[in-house]
């Protein structure tokens, strides 16, 4: 069983926030994939799934735009969104209502946002989310 950390970031931040969710479910000895949205290709053996992009321009970047719309139906999966932000933030509520729409189980309240680089605070908080999105596996 394999949770998915699915990302773009244009500055390093949401790559950080990234990491430090998979730092999360490997910590309860699950395993974690690190995908950069570019390279993504499809779902296989994902038993959970997080997606994060740091917002441009009020909106979600254009690699994780493109897999949110070629995503599948995710038939309640566990999902999560994330991202950073220097002005507004739009785009972790956007990742998070799609990956709803498409049937996946929320599992926890509205995504992770970091204004600029994410701090211990906001790393911590995406280290247990790692851990919860682990413990959803088993």
């Amino acid at each position: 069983m394999k949770v998915g950390v699915i990302f773009e970031s244009t500055r390093g931040r949401t790559k950080a926030m990234a990491e430090a969710i998979c730092e999360g479910v490997r910590i309860t000895g699950a395993e974690c994939e690190l995908i950069d949205a570019q390279n993504f290709t499809n779902l296989t053996d994902f038993c959970a799934i997080t997606v994060g992009s740091s917002t441009r321009m009020k909106k979600v970047l254009p690699m994780v735009k493109r897999v949110l719309t070629e995503l599948p139906t995710l038939n309640s999966i566990p999902v999560a969104g994330f991202g950073s932000y220097g002005w507004s933030g739009e785009a972790p509520d956007e990742i998070i209502k799609r990956l709803i729409e498409l049937g996946g189980t929320q599992v926890i309240d509205g995504p992770i946002k970091a204004k600029d680089y994410p701090g211990e605070q906001v790393l911590e908080e995406c280290r247990n989310l790692g851990k919860k999105l682990a413990e959803t596996c088993h």
